[in-house]
């Protein structure tokens, strides 16, 4: 499974505070956690603090982390 992939518009708009993680998925940090965007499922990709959100672009999935590591849970969708 890839890493999730960001546009450079997506990297553009979050690159003023955002951190990089070790597999180079650009986030934001908020209160202790961090908020991505990107296409692809972070689940087993991206490591990122407990309760960290991810929007994946593609599926109009929203993820939580839940282990703070790289385990991802979806909590919402857009239909």
């Amino acid at each position: 499974m890839a890493a999730p992939t960001q546009t450079d518009a997506n990297k553009a708009a979050m690159a003023i505070n955002s951190v990089v993680t070790s597999e180079g998925v650009y986030m934001t940090p908020l209160a202790g956690v961090l908020i991505g965007s990107g296409t692809g499922t972070p689940n087993g990709e991206v490591t990122a603090p407990i309760g960290s959100l991810f929007i994946e672009l593609g599926s109009h999935e929203l993820w939580m982390n839940t282990d703070a590591s790289t385990t991802w849970e979806i909590v919402g969708t857009q239909s």
